[in-house]
């Protein structure tokens, strides 16, 4: 048979050029590097983008154009099988920790210059080295994995898709691998990132054969392993029960970055974003608050969310006070089933802040 390489970043700007037909268009080299399409969805691309300028009147095509144009493909081949999420935001956007941070920010690096390591990488790599990038987001619920995907796809210009298990998974033998082999296939095609949420569902740990329904299992399984170490695209895996994948899956894993529960400062911080501009917490008491109340980034912004609609439903507007905020915490712990912890008593402020001051002299003497 006939293999055909995925054409390079020269390659692709041809097929922009001639996509175009020398209709006044981005320059071909910069759509060359930044969107990596096959040939034939670059002539295509092209072809719906020149008819947006002109049904706009325009007799030129801009970047908006294209953009619009890959969309409307990126979803005529993905959909159902996988849904479009709004890229969003910049990693100013998400309050990690330093490590999670500069995880994300090597990841970022490492997607933006896939094309460039493949051809500089050592004689060893060479033919076992792919364009592909496999990143697992690990954290409890709440902690910004989905939002991290969001910004990366962002960041790099990309479209992000999140995979619908209802959609891929079948009871059928066989049908699932070919619904994932066909979806996986389609999105290395069209270059966008796949998310897929709460991927211990299908990533799960290979077991003993006592059943066809294990023997099966193990099969799906193994599939996934082989297609994911040949994927050619970005693919993200969320999970909050990291232990529940198989170590294989681990071990392909290009990057894996850990999302912690925030602390004090982290949840200052998103409380500060997630407020209106106009609300009435001075900083002392909310940063009482995120010492205090142990949430998550997502139980915070329902928080938030939920405090600015008591202000409104008050005919306050944005005016969140602090007992809109102390009303929605109380909310938030009851829905997880846990009690909202009592303010500290000047008393035990003081005996706090002593205990404070001697284990900082303690640490300063050893």
């Amino acid at each position: 048979y006939l293999d055909l390489p995925y054409p390079d970043p020269g390659q692709r700007a041809a097929f922009w050029r001639e996509g175009f037909a020398g209709f006044p268009s981005p320059p071909p080299e910069e759509l060359g590097d930044r969107l990596r399409l096959t040939g034939g969805y670059i002539q295509r691309v092209a072809l719906q983008a020149r008819s947006l300028a002109l049904m706009a009147g325009r007799s030129r095509v801009d970047f908006d154009d294209v953009r619009r144009a890959s969309q409307a493909l990126n979803r005529h081949h993905l959909e159902p099988l996988a849904l479009r999420v709004e890229p969003w935001g910049t990693w100013n956007d998400l309050l990690v920790n330093e490590i999670t941070a500069r995880d994300l920010d090597e990841l970022e690096t490492r997607c933006r210059h896939r094309e460039l390591l493949v051809a500089a990488s050592g004689p060893a790599f060479q033919g076992s080295l792919t364009r592909g990038v496999r990143a697992l987001f690990n954290g409890p619920t709440g902690t910004g994995k989905t939002l991290a995907a969001r910004i990366l796809a962002a960041e790099l210009g990309m479209d992000l898709y999140r995979v619908d298990l209802a959609a891929v998974v079948d009871k059928y033998v066989g049908e699932t691998e070919k619904r994932l082999d066909r979806l996986l296939s389609r999105a290395e095609e069209l270059d966008v990132i796949l998310l897929l949420d709460e991927g211990d569902a299908l990533l799960t740990g290979r077991t003993d054969v006592h059943s066809a329904n294990d023997r099966y299992a193990n099969l799906e399984t193994n599939f996934l392993l082989q297609r994911m170490e040949a994927y050619e695209g970005i693919f993200v895996v969320t999970t909050n029960a990291g232990s529940r994948i198989d170590s294989a899956f681990q071990r392909r894993f290009d990057a894996v970055v850990s999302f912690p529960s925030p602390g004090p400062q982290e949840r200052l911080g998103i409380w500060k974003i997630h407020l209106p501009d106009a609300h009435l917490v001075d900083d002392a008491a909310l940063q009482r608050l995120a010492t205090r109340t142990t949430l998550t980034g997502g139980q915070i912004r329902n928080a938030a969310l939920f405090a600015t609609l008591l202000s409104v439903e008050a005919g306050r507007g944005g005016a969140v006070r602090l007992d809109d905020v102390e009303r929605s915490l109380q909310r938030e712990y009851r829905k997880a089933g846990a009690s909202f912890p009592r303010a500290q008593t000047s008393e035990e402020a003081a005996h706090a802040s002593v205990a404070r001051k001697v284990d900082d002299l303690l640490e300063g003497l050893r």
